[in-house]
């Protein structure tokens, strides 16, 4: 088996045409995420914490109702 000389130029073209592309991802997605985590540390010191004078929530589960049948005696 032989090597193709054709096959070192076909990928440098190709890293040299998808470095532009990996590198914006790349500046995209750290600038997101940069973003995010500089919003939640805003977030989290303006929110109010829950005093114990508020009414708590109930959670009930109600039954299904049976089927009664009904006789005339």
């Amino acid at each position: 088996m032989t090597k193709r000389p054709n096959r070192k130029k076909r990928s440098k073209i190709t890293i040299l045409l998808l470095a532009p592309v990996i590198a914006l991802t790349f500046i995209v997605g750290w600038s997101l995420y940069w973003i995010g985590s500089k919003q939640q540390k805003q977030t989290q010191a303006t929110t109010p914490k829950i005093h114990g004078e508020q009414d708590p929530v109930h959670l009930m589960v109600i039954p299904a109702q049976e089927e009664q049948t009904i006789t005339n005696n």
